[in-house]
């Protein structure tokens, strides 16, 4: 039986204050090399990479992953953040072990990509572990760091030395890949119908759309199957479901939902045969 591969796009940001250690991570995941003479990143810079994982025994992803490294500056982030985080499916939030203040900056980057790119899976590092005789992070600052980010994966790591860098990132693109696989298989279950939903409940915005609208809009349509369409909009998280009296409910677009009807798919999947 022919081998499956799945193809996918990845686009993957790094973001924190400056001098972080952002390029020099990249560099030392990508060339396993590491400069000590800091250069500042002018804007961002587009760094590519192929990632493979066995999906099942006959099923391959193979993902190109754009790896994007950001400049430290909230000017930039703030005033042009949709061009630059729109696409993202995911980010390393990058703090530097000896200073605290760009411990304190994340969640401010955080909230800057989810803005712009949902609830996208990430990562934590602090980088320069090497330099823990230095540490300004103490008991209370991992107090704070784990309250403020629960259950959020978090990695120490070293530029310098490489200790936690592959690890951090291969885990993060891994999450990345999983969660793109389990859009697409959601993805799946919306029908034409389902899909002709999302863009009439676009046309109304915040208003939403009524149990009746539905039943009007797509007369002619069995009553069991639009019940059952809205339920899986519901269930998948494209629309809210608001009951609005006895027997009657409004449908509400939700963030996921409006990019389903307005934006084409960022995931690009190619199935292919090997020669």
């Amino acid at each position: 039986m022919p081998r499956q591969i799945r193809k996918m796009k990845i686009k993957i940001v790094l973001v924190g204050e400056r001098a972080v250690g952002k390029t020099s991570l990249i560099h030392r995941y990508l060339f396993n090399t590491f400069d000590d003479t800091y250069r500042g990143t002018l804007g961002s810079k587009l760094h590519l990479l192929s990632f493979s994982k066995y999906v099942t025994a006959d099923q391959i992803v193979e993902a190109q992953v754009a790896l994007f490294d950001l400049m430290g500056e909230h000017a930039p982030r703030d005033a042009f953040r949709d061009a630059i985080f729109w696409g993202a499916h995911g980010f390393l939030a990058v703090a530097d072990l000896t200073r605290s203040d760009t411990l304190y900056q994340l969640p401010l980057w955080v909230e800057a990509v989810h803005s712009v790119a949902e609830e996208v899976p990430y990562t934590l590092i602090l980088n320069k572990a090497d330099l823990v005789p230095n540490s300004a992070i103490g008991p209370r600052e991992t107090h704070w760091l784990l309250s403020k980010f629960p259950e959020v994966p978090y990695a120490l790591a070293s530029a310098k030395t490489g200790m936690g860098v592959g690890a951090a990132f291969d885990a993060l693109i891994e999450r990345v890949v999983d969660r793109v696989l389990e859009r697409s298989r959601a993805r799946r279950h919306l029908n034409v119908l389902a899909e002709r939903m999302l863009v009439f409940a676009l046309k109304r915005g915040t208003v939403g759309v009524t149990k009746n609208e539905l039943l009007l809009a797509f007369k002619g349509t069995d009553y069991g199957t639009i019940m059952a369409e809205v339920d899986a909009l519901h269930q998948l998280g494209y629309v809210v479901k608001e009951e609005i009296g006895p027997g009657n409910f409004r449908i509400i677009l939700t963030p996921l939902g409006e990019a389903s009807a307005t934006k084409p798919e960022r995931d690009e999947f190619v199935v292919e045969e090997p020669t």
